[in-house]
């Protein structure tokens, strides 16, 4: 109301000046200050509503929401929109978790020995090999993938021994193997006299340990062995045969025992282009004997009556019989040349 106030004043105020020019040019041409009269009338009716419907239509009314916002009335703001929730991730089922198949154990073996000069309590390590698979099952019924998978158990060993004697060339071989992570079991076939044991495990957090405690009893009868004999030499004698002369190594151990001397053996004949067979054969020229002794410190056999010169190889097989003996036969084998 009042901007239209302040045009009307200013519309009368340029009318009044209007028609002052009318008069002053009266006399003049007047239908230029006419139309500016007109003009004028024409403002002020305009802007005091004279002549024209300035009457709109009712506002409509619309009734107050919580975060409406209608222009024009105080204390209306814009309302804050609630945050869009986030877009949901992709579904990935996790896959279920892995499992193990336990496959077995590959047993571990290994082997003390046990001299007149060695200590009478000997430790070692043992390390057990157990096998088997990770398998990753999968969805949907789809074949698991699986693949080897290895795992070791380690043990620590100790085998005590009480007191016993052993001549110097004599060793005792204690075998151990490892069957499964708690378990070790001893072997005494190697050991030269009969044993009682005891063992004890000591499975705590940081470590797996098993001792052992052997207790001696009778000794076994000895096996014999190659080393026990060897070939000395071998000669013609003065009636024309051959002797065969052998030295023993454990008399003075046996002594009182017997043993049985067997000695196979062939020449070796020199094999020539175009040989005939018959030749072949006659030239091997075999022989085998076989003599009992009362154990001394060398034997002499007689294995041929009438030799032909040339090489020859020798198989000497033996057993002892007597207290200290298990009556097991050993052989060494050599060569020998006749001139």
């Amino acid at each position: 109301m009042k901007k239209q106030a302040v045009f009307a004043f200013a519309a009368l105020m340029s009318l009044s000046a209007a028609v002052r020019a009318a008069e002053v040019s009266f006399d003049g041409d007047r239908s230029g200050a006419l139309d500016a009269v007109s003009d004028i009338l024409d403002i002020v009716s305009d802007l005091s509503g004279g002549g024209k419907d300035h009457h709109p239509g009712p506002v409509p009314q619309h009734p107050s929401q919580p975060g409406h916002f209608e222009p024009g009335h105080p204390g209306d703001h814009h309302p804050v929109p609630p945050p869009l929730p986030p877009p949901p991730p992709p579904y990935h089922p996790a896959p279920p978790p892995p499992h193990y198949n336990f496959g077995g154990y590959r047993e571990t073996c290994r082997t003390m020995e046990f001299t007149s000069q060695s200590q009478l309590s000997q430790t070692m390590d043992m390390i057990l090999e157990e096998y088997g698979q990770e398998c990753q099952p999968n969805h949907w019924g789809a074949p698991e993938y699986c693949r080897p998978a290895t795992n070791y158990h380690k043990r620590k060993v100790t085998v005590n021994i009480g007191p016993r004697a052993l001549e110097s060339w004599e060793t005792e071989r204690l075998e151990l193997c490892m069957r499964d992570p708690r378990t070790v079991e001893l072997g005494l076939d190697g050991m030269l006299y009969q044993y009682s044991v005891e063992s004890r495990n000591d499975d705590g957090l940081f470590r797996r340990a098993t001792v052992f405690t052997l207790t001696p009893g009778p000794k076994k009868p000895a096996q014999a062995s190659s080393g026990e004999l060897s070939i000395g030499f071998t000669a013609v004698a003065p009636d024309g045969s051959v002797r065969l002369v052998l030295a023993d190594n454990r008399a003075q151990y046996f002594r009182g025992e017997k043993i049985t001397i067997t000695a196979d053996g062939m020449r070796l004949p020199e094999i020539t282009q175009n040989m005939p067979v018959q030749e072949l054969l006659d030239s091997f020229n075999k022989f085998n004997v076989t003599q009992a002794f009362d154990v001394a410190g060398t034997y002499e056999l007689k294995i041929m009556d009438a030799p032909k010169p040339g090489k020859y190889m020798v198989t000497v097989k033996f057993f002892r019989s007597g207290p200290l003996s298990s009556g097991n036969e050993a052989s060494v084998i050599g060569t020998f040349e006749l001139k």
